[in-house]
């Protein structure tokens, strides 16, 4: 029985701690794990990957089959007088049978395709961080979109606090038009105002279920269950070097600069010359000479013949394409280099005023608790005095104003808080899943 009962703690422990493992991180890996659209990114690598070892292929010799029938005629043929009679000497039969393995392989082509094979794997981790900056992007899209939910369910809630005031004033308001303290006026104006605030409840709602719909769509699930009501509060950056970034923009350029000064190194390699190797085996027809058209024994006719040889290469001149193709490559490399500098001044003003924007609403946060607290104060002084009749009714509505505003202020600078600080981490490149 004591053991039942452990092993029932210990597993509604282990689904409590599940639970609780649910949230913004774990979102936004699903929806990264679930989205068709990386799905298909993801096989540029796989193709990048094919690509290399294509590229490795030329690397390696090839061997192949030839089998061949040809028939000539007419063929040349000597006549002379042996042995007091007239016999005809043919040197090459009619029919031409040669079939042999061919194989041929570069030797050594002064590091050229080693040059080619890297270019190709750069390519591929070119696709990688085109990915990856894709996957960051739809990332803290997500999370923003996220911190928008938390947002508005909060807003939800101060305005159901409101709802609640509202709907205990109006049965107060009743009691007074029954004791004759309160006209038929004030009830239907406080109707109003119930309505009103429903309707705001209602569109907020609405605004909810359709950003929910969004995020389900793209996680490919129920996505409220990782919602939780109080997000992760992450640290502020402190101020950093430009160059510190891993931005994944900046390894995306950076990325770029690598292939480019590959594909010079492999312009100016164009006119270097190779060496390539050459070897043949097979078996052939027609070394015996057909005397007065005889054809020989097999065992005679047929011969396996051999050929080995070295073959090498120097290019003279090619139009000049080489110089061509180191020249553009070189443009290529300074347009990237201002693409980077362009890339590292936008992050660097982002930054600055991700900074800026961050201390003003840290201050304004907790500045705002305060005028929170005291609203409430106001409206608890209100609602005694109202009660005892020393109050107006419009002096109630505009305590209950203030702190709903008060409340709804709050939680607008706690949104914007959590905005700032997650374009911090988004500008540095940190993941926050």
């Amino acid at each position: 029985m004591k053991k039942y009962i452990l092993l029932l703690s210990y597993s509604l422990l282990s689904s409590t701690l599940l639970a609780q493992t649910k949230g913004l991180p774990e979102l936004i890996q699903g929806i990264l794990q679930h989205s068709p659209a990386l799905k298909g990114q993801r096989n540029l690598i796989k193709m990048g990957q094919v690509k290399t070892q294509i590229q490795e292929s030329y690397g390696k010799p090839i061997i192949g089959a030839e089998i061949g029938i040809t028939r000539i005629d007419p063929v040349a043929k000597a006549s002379f007088n042996f042995g007091g009679g007239n016999s005809t000497l043919q040197f090459q039969p009619n029919m031409n049978y040669n079939s042999q393995f061919v194989a041929n392989h570069v030797l050594y082509d002064w590091g050229r395709n080693a040059m080619a094979i890297e270019k190709t794997r750069l390519e591929t981790q070119l696709s990688q961080a085109q990915i990856d900056q894709q996957e960051f992007q739809m990332g803290f899209q997500i999370a923003n979109l996220y911190q928008q939910i938390v947002f508005n369910k909060k807003a939800i809630l101060v305005q159901k606090s409101q709802l609640k005031r509202l709907e205990n004033n109006f049965q107060v308001i009743q009691k007074q038009i029954a004791l004759g303290e309160a006209i038929e006026y004030d009830k239907i104006s406080q109707q109003v105002k119930i309505a009103n605030q429903e309707s705001k409840i209602l569109e907020l709602e609405n605004q909810v279920a359709r950003m929910l719909d969004y995020v389900s769509t793209l996680l490919g699930a129920n996505a409220e269950a990782y919602l939780v009501e109080n997000p992760q509060i992450w640290q502020a950056q402190t101020a950093k070097p430009i160059e510190s970034f891993t931005n994944p923009e900046i390894t995306q350029i950076k990325a770029q600069e690598e292939i480019i000064n590959k594909s010079i190194e492999l312009a100016k390699s164009e006119n270097t010359p190779s060496l390539a190797g050459l070897a043949t085996l097979g078996l052939k027809n027609g070394y015996v000479p057909r005397i007065n058209g005889e054809t020989p024994s097999f065992g005679d006719d047929f011969k396996v013949n051999s050929v080995l040889g070295l073959k090498l290469s120097i290019p003279i001149y090619a139009g000049k394409r080489a110089s061509y193709q180191t020249e553009l490559a070189t443009i290529q490399k300074e347009r990237v280099a201002f693409q980077l500098e362009d890339a590292q001044e936008k992050l660097g003003t982002e930054w600055r005023q991700a900074q800026l924007n961050h201390q003003n609403y840290v201050k304004k946060a907790a500045t705002q608790k305060e005028v929170v607290a005291q609203a409430q104060y106001a409206l608890e002084l209100a609602n005694t005095r109202f009660k005892q009749g020393l109050i107006r009714r419009i002096e109630l509505d505009q305590a209950e104003s203030i702190l709903e505003e008060s409340q709804l202020m709050q939680a607008q600078f706690d949104y914007q808080v959590n905005l700032q600080q997650l374009e911090l981490y988004r500008i540095q490149g940190i993941k926050i899943w």
